[in-house]
């Protein structure tokens, strides 16, 4: 089936991705949080269409429905839990009741993040910064602790986590984020080593410069100023002189839940149209 076309920097991307078909993670049990809008939703499409069953987890009631729907109109299966992840008891009482109802959860996304306002060290609070590591962070590893133990008694399982290419590299003035994404490929590495010997492999998948909500930074757009469109696009700072469509992480996402990963634990994949080859 065709994709929409969209325009950005001048040139034409083909999005929102055609049903592959393969059932590349037929039957498994996926939990994805942050699965409402952005890179969730589409990583819990992309799931859903190659077989999966997804769990979608999100704070936000409205985004969250709106996901479920178009998953269970394209024929996915598909059910919904609203929390807030930083809401320990709430985390730990929606992962009891997904192994209550299926049985078991083969594939966690820790996806959700907020985008913290952008301010430097030198105006940054001690409350934005807790707030961010809290969700971006915490919540990372709050979510890993809670669904591990059902990977080890199964003896197999994928743990994804989203970080950000801002975790080693930096434009600057957000330097909570950037924390918080650095602890992110840390613990990857960390996980993988101590879940390596259940069978369970941990990785985690960097992006750029994305199209989504969270591009949106001080109500603007960060893909689609004057700056990002000389620098970025028509200078070759990003050699493939555009941002991401969501659904182009998310297919990286798809392969590390798939079986064609067998073998890779504890790697952090760059997915960011070769921003960081450059200098």
């Amino acid at each position: 089936m065709g994709g929409v076309f969209v325009a950005r920097g001048n040139r034409l991307l083909k999005g929102w991705g055609e049903k592959l078909g393969k059932q590349l993670v037929a039957n498994q049990i996926c939990v994805i949080t942050g699965a409402g809008q952005g890179l969730g939703a589409a990583v819990a499409r992309e799931l859903a269409a190659e077989g999966a069953q997804v769990i979608l987890l999100d704070r936000n009631p409205d985004t969250l429905v709106a996901t479920e729907a178009v998953i269970r109109a394209a024929g996915g299966q598909a059910v919904s839990h609203q929390l807030d992840l930083t809401d320990d008891a709430r985390f730990a009482d929606v992962v009891a009741a997904v192994i209550a109802s299926h049985g078991r959860i083969d594939v966690l996304v820790n996806n959700a993040a907020i985008n913290p306002p952008t301010w430097s060290i030198l105006e940054d609070t001690l409350e934005n910064w807790r707030r961010t590591i809290a969700v971006n962070l915490e919540a990372v590893y709050i979510g890993s602790k809670l669904v591990a133990p059902h990977m080890v008694a199964a003896g197999s399982g994928r743990i994804i986590h989203i970080a950000s290419v801002q975790g080693y590299v930096s434009s600057g003035k957000c330097g909570s984020y950037n924390a918080a994404k650095g602890g992110i490929i840390a613990l990857t590495k960390s996980m993988a080593v101590e879940l390596g010997p259940h069978n369970i492999l941990v990785n985690a998948v960097a992006p750029g410069f994305l199209i989504t909500p969270m591009s949106v930074v001080n109500g603007i757009d960060e893909t689609d100023t004057p700056e990002f469109r000389d620098w970025y696009v028509a200078r070759g700072r990003i050699p493939l002189r555009r941002a991401a469509m969501p659904q182009e992480v998310a297919g990286t996402v798809v392969f590390l839940a798939s079986g064609y990963c067998r073998y890779m634990t504890g790697q952090l994949l760059v997915v960011d149209g070769g921003l960081t080859s450059t200098f």
